[in-house]
Protein backbone atom coordinates (compact mmCIF):
# COMPACT_ATOMS: atom_id res chain seq x y z
CA UNK A 1 0.00 0.00 0.00
CA UNK A 2 1.38 3.39 -0.94
CA UNK A 3 2.16 5.61 1.99
CA UNK A 4 0.09 8.78 2.50
CA UNK A 5 2.13 11.39 4.32
CA UNK A 6 0.30 14.12 6.29
CA UNK A 7 1.95 16.75 4.09
CA UNK A 8 0.19 15.22 1.07
CA UNK A 9 -3.31 15.26 2.52
CA UNK A 10 -4.48 18.18 0.38
CA UNK A 11 -3.12 16.50 -2.75
CA UNK A 12 -4.83 13.23 -1.91
CA UNK A 13 -8.16 15.03 -1.50
CA UNK A 14 -7.74 16.69 -4.89
CA UNK A 15 -6.84 13.38 -6.56
CA UNK A 16 -9.87 11.70 -4.98
CA UNK A 17 -12.11 14.43 -6.38
CA UNK A 18 -10.65 13.89 -9.85
CA UNK A 19 -11.47 10.18 -9.78
CA UNK A 20 -14.95 10.63 -8.32
CA UNK A 21 -16.00 13.29 -10.82
CA UNK A 22 -16.14 11.04 -13.91
CA UNK A 23 -18.36 8.62 -11.98
CA UNK A 24 -20.96 11.30 -11.36
CA UNK A 25 -21.56 12.04 -15.01
CA UNK A 26 -20.11 11.75 -18.51
CA UNK A 27 -18.18 14.67 -19.91
CA UNK A 28 -19.03 15.40 -23.54
CA UNK A 29 -16.33 17.48 -25.29
CA UNK A 30 -18.75 18.30 -28.13
CA UNK A 31 -21.58 19.61 -25.95
CA UNK A 32 -22.55 23.27 -26.48
CA UNK A 33 -21.39 25.79 -23.86
CA UNK A 34 -24.78 25.94 -22.13
CA UNK A 35 -23.47 25.60 -18.58
CA UNK A 36 -24.66 22.00 -18.22
CA UNK A 37 -21.42 20.41 -19.40
CA UNK A 38 -19.01 19.79 -16.49
CA UNK A 39 -15.34 20.65 -16.76
CA UNK A 40 -13.23 18.04 -18.59
CA UNK A 41 -11.56 15.56 -16.25
CA UNK A 42 -7.97 16.18 -15.21
CA UNK A 43 -5.73 14.08 -17.44
CA UNK A 44 -3.20 13.40 -14.72
CA UNK A 45 0.17 12.33 -16.02
CA UNK A 46 0.20 12.80 -19.81
CA UNK A 47 2.06 10.91 -22.49
CA UNK A 48 5.08 12.99 -23.55
CA UNK A 49 3.92 13.58 -27.11
CA UNK A 50 4.67 17.33 -26.95
CA UNK A 51 6.88 19.69 -24.95
CA UNK A 52 3.68 21.13 -23.46
CA UNK A 53 2.76 17.71 -22.07
CA UNK A 54 6.21 17.41 -20.53
CA UNK A 55 5.74 20.80 -18.84
CA UNK A 56 2.38 19.59 -17.52
CA UNK A 57 4.04 16.48 -16.08
CA UNK A 58 6.89 18.54 -14.62
CA UNK A 59 4.42 20.70 -12.69
CA UNK A 60 2.39 17.74 -11.41
CA UNK A 61 5.55 15.88 -10.37
CA UNK A 62 6.56 18.84 -8.20
CA UNK A 63 3.17 19.55 -6.67
CA UNK A 64 2.55 15.86 -5.94
CA UNK A 65 6.21 15.33 -4.96
CA UNK A 66 6.71 12.27 -7.17
CA UNK A 67 10.37 11.73 -8.01
CA UNK A 68 9.85 9.07 -10.68
CA UNK A 69 7.29 11.20 -12.51
CA UNK A 70 9.77 14.05 -12.51
CA UNK A 71 12.72 11.95 -13.67
CA UNK A 72 10.60 10.56 -16.53
CA UNK A 73 10.53 14.11 -17.94
CA UNK A 74 14.33 14.21 -18.24
CA UNK A 75 16.62 12.85 -20.95
CA UNK A 76 19.38 10.44 -20.00
CA UNK A 77 21.83 13.18 -21.07
CA UNK A 78 19.99 15.83 -19.03
CA UNK A 79 21.96 18.82 -17.72
CA UNK A 80 20.92 21.44 -15.18
CA UNK A 81 22.81 24.75 -15.38
CA UNK A 82 22.84 27.18 -12.46
CA UNK A 83 22.55 30.94 -12.77
CA UNK A 84 26.15 32.26 -13.15
CA UNK A 85 25.85 34.85 -10.35
CA UNK A 86 24.99 32.07 -7.90
CA UNK A 87 28.19 30.24 -8.74
CA UNK A 88 30.27 33.42 -8.47
CA UNK A 89 28.73 34.16 -5.06
CA UNK A 90 29.23 30.62 -3.75
CA UNK A 91 32.35 28.85 -5.10
CA UNK A 92 31.13 25.55 -3.59
CA UNK A 93 28.38 25.42 -6.23
CA UNK A 94 29.08 23.73 -9.56
CA UNK A 95 28.23 25.36 -12.88
CA UNK A 96 26.04 22.40 -13.78
CA UNK A 97 25.19 18.81 -12.95
CA UNK A 98 23.88 15.76 -14.80
CA UNK A 99 20.87 13.47 -14.44
CA UNK A 100 22.56 11.30 -11.81
CA UNK A 101 22.90 14.30 -9.49
CA UNK A 102 19.44 15.56 -10.45
CA UNK A 103 18.11 12.15 -9.42
CA UNK A 104 19.63 12.67 -5.97
CA UNK A 105 18.02 16.12 -5.82
CA UNK A 106 14.60 14.74 -6.80
CA UNK A 107 14.66 11.98 -4.20
CA UNK A 108 15.98 14.38 -1.57
CA UNK A 109 13.13 16.81 -2.21
CA UNK A 110 10.23 14.45 -2.86
CA UNK A 111 10.77 11.16 -1.01
CA UNK A 112 9.65 10.16 2.46
CA UNK A 113 11.94 11.72 5.04
CA UNK A 114 12.29 15.07 3.25
CA UNK A 115 11.88 18.19 5.37
CA UNK A 116 9.56 19.71 2.72
CA UNK A 117 5.87 19.84 3.63
CA UNK A 118 4.53 20.75 0.18
CA UNK A 119 5.43 22.50 -3.07
CA UNK A 120 3.58 24.76 -5.49
CA UNK A 121 4.82 25.42 -9.02
CA UNK A 122 3.54 27.69 -11.78
CA UNK A 123 5.26 27.98 -15.16
CA UNK A 124 4.21 30.74 -17.55
CA UNK A 125 5.68 30.68 -21.04
CA UNK A 126 7.71 33.78 -21.85
CA UNK A 127 7.63 34.59 -25.57
CA UNK A 128 7.58 32.07 -28.39
CA UNK A 129 9.42 28.80 -28.50
CA UNK A 130 12.37 28.62 -30.89
CA UNK A 131 13.57 25.78 -33.09
CA UNK A 132 17.14 24.52 -32.72
CA UNK A 133 18.05 22.57 -35.91
CA UNK A 134 20.03 19.37 -35.44
CA UNK A 135 23.57 19.15 -36.76
CA UNK A 136 22.49 16.28 -38.97
CA UNK A 137 19.53 17.41 -41.14
CA UNK A 138 18.16 13.87 -40.93
CA UNK A 139 17.72 14.20 -37.16
CA UNK A 140 14.76 15.98 -35.55
CA UNK A 141 15.15 19.55 -34.32
CA UNK A 142 15.16 20.49 -30.67
CA UNK A 143 12.94 23.24 -29.27
CA UNK A 144 13.78 25.89 -26.70
CA UNK A 145 11.12 27.28 -24.37
CA UNK A 146 11.48 29.99 -21.73
CA UNK A 147 9.17 30.20 -18.72
CA UNK A 148 8.67 32.58 -15.84
CA UNK A 149 8.81 30.38 -12.77
CA UNK A 150 6.97 30.61 -9.48
CA UNK A 151 8.28 27.75 -7.35
CA UNK A 152 7.41 27.78 -3.65
CA UNK A 153 8.73 25.23 -1.18
CA UNK A 154 7.15 25.15 2.28
CA UNK A 155 9.17 23.83 5.22
CA UNK A 156 7.27 24.44 8.44
CA UNK A 157 6.94 28.22 8.78
CA UNK A 158 9.67 28.80 6.17
CA UNK A 159 8.80 29.50 2.56
CA UNK A 160 11.56 29.25 -0.06
CA UNK A 161 10.55 31.11 -3.18
CA UNK A 162 12.14 31.01 -6.63
CA UNK A 163 10.39 33.04 -9.32
CA UNK A 164 13.09 33.94 -11.81
CA UNK A 165 13.10 32.05 -15.09
CA UNK A 166 13.77 28.68 -16.67
CA UNK A 167 15.07 27.92 -20.14
CA UNK A 168 14.17 24.41 -21.27
CA UNK A 169 15.65 22.58 -24.25
CA UNK A 170 13.34 19.80 -25.46
CA UNK A 171 14.53 16.95 -27.64
CA UNK A 172 12.97 13.79 -29.05
CA UNK A 173 13.43 10.71 -26.87
CA UNK A 174 15.69 8.37 -28.88
CA UNK A 175 14.81 5.31 -26.79
CA UNK A 176 11.02 5.31 -26.61
CA UNK A 177 7.98 6.18 -28.72
CA UNK A 178 4.33 6.82 -27.89
CA UNK A 179 1.72 4.07 -27.89
CA UNK A 180 0.65 5.19 -31.37
CA UNK A 181 4.25 5.37 -32.64
CA UNK A 182 4.57 9.16 -32.35
CA UNK A 183 7.68 10.85 -31.01
CA UNK A 184 8.04 11.38 -27.29
CA UNK A 185 9.71 14.50 -25.91
CA UNK A 186 11.98 15.05 -22.92
CA UNK A 187 13.96 17.85 -21.30
CA UNK A 188 17.60 17.72 -22.40
CA UNK A 189 18.69 20.90 -20.63
CA UNK A 190 17.31 23.22 -17.94
CA UNK A 191 18.98 26.57 -17.32
CA UNK A 192 18.31 28.88 -14.39
CA UNK A 193 17.96 32.38 -15.92
CA UNK A 194 16.87 35.86 -14.88
CA UNK A 195 14.96 37.86 -17.47
CA UNK A 196 15.41 41.28 -15.86
CA UNK A 197 18.95 40.83 -14.57
CA UNK A 198 17.76 40.18 -11.02
CA UNK A 199 15.37 37.90 -9.20
CA UNK A 200 11.93 39.53 -9.55
CA UNK A 201 9.46 39.51 -6.69
CA UNK A 202 5.86 40.52 -6.03
CA UNK A 203 6.28 41.75 -2.48
CA UNK A 204 5.08 38.61 -0.74
CA UNK A 205 6.96 37.11 2.17
CA UNK A 206 9.42 34.30 1.81
CA UNK A 207 13.13 33.77 1.44
CA UNK A 208 14.04 34.52 -2.18
CA UNK A 209 16.23 31.87 -3.70
CA UNK A 210 17.08 30.71 -7.20
CA UNK A 211 16.01 27.27 -8.38
CA UNK A 212 19.62 26.17 -8.66
CA UNK A 213 20.49 27.20 -5.09
CA UNK A 214 17.29 25.54 -3.84
CA UNK A 215 18.09 22.29 -5.65
CA UNK A 216 21.68 22.39 -4.38
CA UNK A 217 20.38 22.05 -0.81
CA UNK A 218 19.25 18.52 -1.68
CA UNK A 219 22.39 17.31 -3.46
CA UNK A 220 24.23 14.61 -1.51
Amino acid sequence: MKRVMPRRLAVVVIIAAVFVMPLSGCWNPFAPPNGDNPDPPDEGFRERTSPENVIHNLIRAHTEMEAEWYLDCLADSFEFWLYPDDVHNDPTLPWSWDKAEETEVAHGMFDEGTNIDYITLTLTQYGDESEIPAQDPADPSSWQYEHVTDLRVFIGDLQLWANAGARFLFSVDPNETATNGADLWEIAKWEDIVFSGRLPHDGEGGEEISIGVLKARYRK
